[in-house]
């Protein structure tokens, strides 16, 4: 039922505005006080915001620390990506399963991958003693921790069988290979057949992701390898284990990169890239370095903006430091947020390189 006012306006339209008028009026009593007590009391708001924002600030380059699990930034903690990823690694192990058929249904923790590519479109096969040259300095490519010396053969995924390093089988074919060259022979008389080949001791192995630009003989009832342009090689390092073994993992992939960029400078031969666990948060993070361009010319941008929106053709009314002090607000209050945020144990990322200009778009919209 609608009540009727003798203007003609409803009930309800009247207790709307009341309510609004109550609410300026609160409002308004409200700041009047907070302006009130600010101005009798300026040396508490001068000093105290100053010395908080001193104090945030510096915890920023203290406790500075970047993300590294990129999972965090793409998946929510309880995702049934996570769920499937652990599930697999419980079911498909890499130190059992890895001998035979190779799964990428899961990251597999810390490794590095090697891959080599013959120059001038080369034959890989051909280059046999160059590869394992290769694959030697990585083996004894050492990193030193409190003291200590690790190589791969202290981090790497041991087999259940005979507690040895999990090796890529292509390895074994190129040794072959090597050997069949040195005895006056081609590297025709090593059978290598793919995707599947079978090894001296009697074992298939699937090689399909070891072997790039692969042809075959041709009339071969097998598919026997007569060509191939690459040949990729993963090194796999223990990653379930106490905190310090995950440091010196990472130790010996930063390393591992060092090592490889070097070889591609010296190699006649070879085409070499590596790839690491850590290749694609290095990657990511690269992209907060690259920006920092960017983000100096908007802040100059925004700068200019509030200068030029607060000036006006009469000096007596135009208030251009005004814009600039309220650009110093928001950004000093941005690195108070981001102090708290530290504290919290916050990590950072590069995706936060876009709140400031989102606090200040809030505030100018206001």
């Amino acid at each position: 039922m609608c009540f009727i006012g003798r203007n003609g306006a409803s009930a309800s339209w009247i207790w709307r505005r009341m309510l609004r008028q109550m609410i300026h009026r609160g409002l308004k009593a409200s700041f009047y006080w907070l302006g009130l007590f600010v101005s009798r009391h300026p040396v508490f708001f001068l000093t105290v915001p100053a010395v908080l924002t001193i104090i945030f600030g510096s915890t920023v380059l203290s406790r500075f620390k970047p993300e590294t699990d990129l999972e965090i930034l793409v998946a929510p903690t309880h995702s049934f990506a996570k769920v499937e990823r652990s599930l697999a690694n419980s079911l498909f192990p890499i130190d059992q399963s890895k001998n035979k058929l190779y799964s990428d249904l899961h990251t597999p923790g810390r490794y590095g991958r090697l891959i080599l590519l013959a120059k001038s479109g080369g034959n890989i096969l051909e280059l046999a003693d160059q590869v394992l040259q290769v694959h030697k300095q990585v083996l004894d490519l050492s990193v030193n921790y409190k003291g200590f010396n690790y190589t791969f053969a202290h981090l790497c995924v041991l087999s259940h069988q005979d507690k040895r390093c999990i090796l890529d089988d292509i390895i074994t074919i190129f040794e072959d290979i090597r050997l069949a060259i040195l005895s006056n022979y081609t590297f025709s008389k090593v059978p290598v057949s793919y995707p599947n080949t079978t090894l001296k001791d009697g074992r298939v192995s699937f090689i399909g992701h070891q072997l790039g630009g692969v042809a075959f003989s041709p009339n071969s009832r097998d598919q026997q390898v007569k060509f191939a342009r690459a040949v990729q090689i993963t090194y796999y390092l223990r990653n379930h284990g106490p905190v310090v073994q995950d440091v010196i993992a990472e130790k010996w992939e930063n390393a591992f990169c060092a090592l490889i960029t070097r070889l591609s400078t010296l190699s006649e031969d070879l085409h070499i890239q590596s790839l690491t666990s850590f290749s694609l948060w290095r990657d990511f993070h690269q992209t907060g370095v690259l920006a920092k361009g960017e983000v100096l010319v908007s802040m100059v941008l925004l700068l200019l903006a509030a200068t030029i929106s607060s000036s006006m053709r009469d000096c007596l009314r135009g208030k251009p430091f005004l814009g600039l002090l309220g650009v110093l607000t928001i950004a000093i209050a941005n690195v108070t947020a981001a102090g708290i945020f530290f504290i919290s144990d916050g990590k950072f990322n590069s995706t936060l390189l876009g709140i400031p200009f989102f606090s200040m778009g809030e505030s100018g919209a206001a």
